[in-house]
């Protein structure tokens, strides 16, 4: 008998020894408050994304890659973003768009092609030179349409290690072990190009007064 119950007692530690540790979500997801000392600002390279509702998914598979550009605006609760998504091999859309920051949120309106969509981003602590970013998209009458987890990086790489802390923090924000992988094929910055064509035109108007 008793030889019996240390074959038990042993065979209860290996199974507790191989059952999965659930994550720290209390060290994993720590908001980050958006103030005018947060790291945020810069360009920032999409590298993998994660979606909660099977119809967002077709959404952002459609984009293969995906970068953004943060800076502060003259108003100190404004975020300027200059974004660039890349669609399939060819086709480029950017734009840009201003989001209102209060605490840990922002709220940020984007018109693309005629079309208007509302999100809602929260911010989280993650690795050094990552930005981590939740965002939920909103209908018309605002109601929530789903939500979207980023993780952007300064290069678009990311180690292993951080990849894995990544999938935690999503796991902890209760989002489904389903990713989308970002490409490194970006499209060019067409800032320059669109305020010199801007200037030309001024300028032309201003000569034939």
């Amino acid at each position: 008998m008793a030889a019996q119950l240390v074959v038990a007692l042993l065979a209860l530690a290996s199974l507790c020894a191989a059952a999965p540790s659930e994550p720290d979500c209390t060290e994993l997801i720590k908001p980050l408050v958006l103030d005018s000392h947060s790291p945020i600002y810069g360009k920032w390279v999409l590298h993998v994304s994660s979606w909660d509702q099977p119809g967002l998914k077709s959404d952002l598979v459609t984009v293969s890659s995906s970068w953004i550009d943060l800076s502060a605006s003259s108003d100190s609760g404004v975020i300027s973003m200059y974004w660039a998504d890349r669609l399939g091999k060819e086709k480029c859309l950017q734009g840009m768009a201003n989001a209102t920051i209060s605490g840990m949120t922002s709220h940020t309106t984007f018109n693309i092609n005629g079309h208007t969509s509302y999100h809602d981003g929260k911010y989280y602590e993650t690795c050094p030179d990552c930005l981590l970013s939740e965002d939920t998209t909103l209908l018309p009458d605002r109601s929530s349409k789903g939500r979207y987890l980023f993780l952007f990086t300064r290069t678009g790489a990311l180690e292993p290690s951080e990849l894995e802390t990544f999938k935690k923090q999503a796991e902890c924000l209760q989002f489904p072990p389903q990713y989308h992988f970002s490409g490194t094929d970006l499209c060019p910055d067409d800032r320059r190009g669109a305020e010199a064509e801007a200037e030309n035109t001024e300028a032309a108007a201003n000569t034939e007064e």
